[in-house]
């Protein structure tokens, strides 16, 4: 994959006349419809009665376009994704620096521990939907305003967040 590939560029995910630019707000449906668009034309199955070399670089295509599109579709991987590209990278040991907030998450933790049925489920789930779009809101109104210290923060945040929702998802009786 070329170092300065845009995954913006190549969805045109961005909004109004600067598609091509980093966005943390995207428009979804238009981000997919350019996907299925370009997905058809480079899908290696319309190269199979190609030479190899055609077929093989149709491959790569392909694979770069998936990875374009399912990075900039999840909040979490988009946000990082931007960062990314402003030369802020998170590591794997940064954790929350917000106490109070750390402490929730922890007891949120030992809620979903706790729970034994999937009425008791529901509600954490509920809670922690709210969470999520909140910290997303956030995340959105930082790129907006280029506070990508701001923005580093709440992606962190969306990590926590985003552990639980998996967690939630993988949880069974």
């Amino acid at each position: 994959m070329p170092a300065d590939l845009n995954f913006f560029d190549l969805l045109q995910a961005g909004t109004g006349e600067h598609k091509d630019q980093p966005n943390f707000n995207i428009d979804l449906k238009a981000m997919r419809r350019r996907f299925l668009i370009l997905q058809q034309k480079a899908h290696p199955d319309s190269y199979s009665q190609a030479p190899k070399r055609e077929h093989d670089y149709a491959q790569l295509q392909s694979s770069v376009i998936n990875k374009a599109y399912h990075t900039l579709k999840n909040p979490l991987d988009r946000a990082h994704y931007i960062l990314g590209q402003e030369g802020i990278k998170i590591s794997e040991d940064e954790s929350l620096s917000d106490p109070e907030l750390l402490m929730e998450v922890m007891e949120f933790r030992e809620e979903l521990d706790e729970v034994t049925t999937e009425k008791e489920l529901l509600p954490l789930k509920e809670r922690n939907d709210e969470k999520y779009q909140e910290t997303v809101d956030k995340l959105t109104a930082a790129f907006d305003q280029h506070d990508y210290s701001q923005a580093k923060q709440l992606a962190i945040e969306l990590q926590y967040w985003n552990s639980i929702k998996s967690a939630i998802h993988e949880w069974h009786p």
